[in-house]
């Protein structure tokens, strides 16, 4: 769960976070010097929802990337020995 939250929901939201907490900054700022605060249902929400996707590709990529093994490893499954489960392993 974590991993998921990690991977995919994290950084697809961050975009929308760091808009929300300018619109936040914003608002506040406006009340104390007056002008005019920034409508949130006119934000870049598309722009918002593509960089939240390239954040995701990106994380993604990187992890495949940085895990994995040599190639020319066999993948062992995971196998039942005397009532334990011995997970699977990549073994060169």
């Amino acid at each position: 769960m974590v991993r998921t939250l990690i991977t995919y929901v994290i950084p697809f939201l961050l975009p929308i976070l760091a808009y929300l907490v300018w619109v936040w900054y914003r608002v506040r700022y406006a009340k104390r010097h007056g002008g005019k605060a920034p409508a949130l249902e006119q934000g870049p929400w598309p722009l918002l929802l593509f960089l939240g996707t390239i954040l995701v590709l990106g994380v993604m990529g990187t992890t495949a990337l940085m895990r994995g093994s040599p190639a020319g490893s066999s993948y062992t499954p995971p196998k039942l020995e005397n009532g334990r489960v011995i997970p699977g392993r990549l073994e060169d």
